[in-house]
């Protein structure tokens, strides 16, 4: 054994025989105990260290490196991957700039594990012992030792919702993990505030669906102790200094809540009390027009007949927990209920459902809006036409009268041609009104409307259920004058809102809005059902 070694070996035998359980610093090292274990068991999880040409070929190019030049020959070997990584670390601790060595260890593990998870938990926490910031070391470590030994770590496209609407954000790919979002959020140099990263932190304890929720009380203990706001996701911003000229925006980045109630007909369209079988489920769509992500489902399915839905649907909602605590979690306004219906249903008073221990209709509170199953679960459709209309929709700027832009063709006596040409003379048409109940079109009128979805791509439809004048249907919509015709949803829940004491023949309790999302399409939409092929 040569001198080096030997002396290296004594200097860190206090270790090896049991270090003290204090925060402060050990004898002769830069950093804790708590952190040198977090460094430690970081290190052993990284996929190779437990071979020793592995953990040769990373000191050695570390040795090539000048901030940790030589360290090779310095480290005293050991077959134990254990012992062998612990003093790797006593090493690094004693070089002239400890923190500097240990972005040099990172740096090698770059080149031999580029997309091992614990790398990146390893420079987060070298991040948290080089970098002063407001959030102090010994807390910075603590909640990365939490985080890190998640069982259930959340999948990239579930960190967004948590996360504001900034120009940080745009530098973020969807596929950031949660450790790269961190680094992402606290790699600022200097004495830096990290309102950013805690009010993230905050939200993600707070907001997170089961199980992690539970796995993070321990989080949420922490940013308590530190006075982290607890605030909604609608106002951390504000509280931690933020721009909130929107607030939910600035939070979320439009993160919204889309629950969908699917019905399917067992029985023959002709049979009037026919029998439909529910299934829901519930995303996030995390940025506005973005992705969804599936969250849950209801687990089971029910067969009700038509004239039971409304009371027997609404209790199966009613009984399901973890939406009411998504629902219960989700900022103000960011909700929307649809209903996937097949031909049959598309009248169905969907916005009269309720689903709380008040009874009172969805639609009192919540946009509703009804879909076409049929559209929905079609895959052989070509989504060009539908995605280019639902485009020129969004796109539409702020204008005095946006329900000018709805278009209403004379469906008396109208077949599929002659809509066709309707159509093509209105090519960025993207709202067409029914001037008839879709259910009382005659066979030809219905085939023609369904051709204008299915095949011309018309994505919103607007009309009156019950007996009247379509103008009655527009006159309650200006009351709520909408700038773009992407409010209509929210106009739409206005009107139920103010003709809840109407009675059962006013118009703002008729009104149905087709609303075919294209952003809000489940392609794996059949498979979190039970019992379905």
């Amino acid at each position: 054994m040569s001198e080096a070694k030997a002396s290296h070996l004594r200097r860190n035998d206090g270790v090896h025989s049991g270090v003290c359980l204090s925060g402060e610093p050990q004898r002769g090292m830069p950093w804790t105990h708590p952190a040198d274990v977090l460094l430690l068991n970081l290190l052993l999880s990284v996929q190779g260290m437990s071979r020793l040409e592995f953990r040769h070929s990373v000191l050695e190019e570390m040795t090539q490196d000048t901030r940790s030049e030589g360290i090779s020959s310095n480290v005293w070997e050991s077959g134990e991957s254990r012992a062998h990584l612990r003093n790797i670390l006593n090493t690094i601790g004693s070089r002239p700039d400890p923190h500097a060595a240990l972005e040099s260890l990172c740096d090698a593990l770059r080149s031999h594990a580029p997309w091992d998870r614990a790398l990146r938990w390893l420079e987060l926490t070298v991040l948290a012992l080089a970098s002063p910031t407001s959030l102090p070391t010994a807390d910075f470590l603590q909640v990365i030792d939490i985080l890190c030994a998640l069982h259930t770590p959340p999948k990239p496209m579930q960190l967004l919702r948590y996360l504001p609407s900034n120009s940080r954000v745009a530098l973020l790919t969807g596929e950031d993990t949660l450790p790269e979002l961190m680094l992402r959020l606290a790699d600022r140099r200097g004495a830096q505030d990290l309102d950013e990263l805690l009010g993230f932190l905050r939200l993600f304890s707070t907001q997170a669906d089961p199980p992690l929720y539970e796995e993070l009380a321990p989080l949420r203990l922490i940013l308590d102790r530190l006075n982290v706001p607890r605030c909604s996701g609608a106002s951390w911003g504000a509280s931690l200094g933020a721009d909130t000229k929107d607030a939910h925006s600035a939070v979320t980045g439009d993160s919204r809540l889309i629950i969908q109630v699917r019905l399917e007909a067992e029985d023959a369209e002709h049979v009037a009390d026919g029998r439909y079988r529910l299934q829901a489920a519930y995303y996030r769509q995390h940025q506005l027009n973005g992705p969804m992500q599936l969250v849950g489902t209801l687990g089971r399915s029910e067969s009700f007949r038509k004239s039971e839905l409304i009371g027997a649907g609404s209790a199966c909602l009613a009984s399901w927990s973890e939406l009411a605590r998504a629902v219960r979690t989700s900022a103000r306004n960011s909700i929307r209920v649809e209903f996937l219906l097949p031909r049959s249903l598309l009248g169905h008073a969907a916005e009269l459902w309720s689903a709380g221990a008040s009874h009172r209709p969805l639609g009192h509170h919540h946009p509703v809006v009804v879909r076409s199953l049929e559209r929905y679960i079609d895959a052989w459709l070509d989504v060009e036409p539908w995605r280019a209309r639902w485009n020129h929709l969004q796109a539409q700027s702020p204008e005095s009268d946006a329900l000018n832009r709805i278009g209403w063709p004379q469906l008396d006596n109208t077949d599929m041609t002659s809509l066709t040409l309707w159509l093509a003379e209105h090519p960025t048409l993207a709202c067409m009104g029914l001037d008839t109940p879709y259910e009382d079109l005659s066979t030809e009128a219905r085939a023609a409307v369904d051709d204008a979805m299915f095949t011309d791509g018309m994505p919103v439809l607007l009309w009156r259920r019950d007996p009247g004048e379509a103008s009655e249907v527009m006159k309650v919509l200006q009351e709520h004058a909408p700038s773009r015709l992407a409010e209509l949803p929210v106009t739409v829940l206005k009107c139920r809102r103010n003709g809840r004491a109407g009675g059962a023949t006013d118009v703002r309790n008729n009104i149905t809005l087709l609303w075919d999302d294209p952003d809000c399409v489940d392609p794996e939409q059949d498979s979190p059902y039970i019992g379905m092929a």
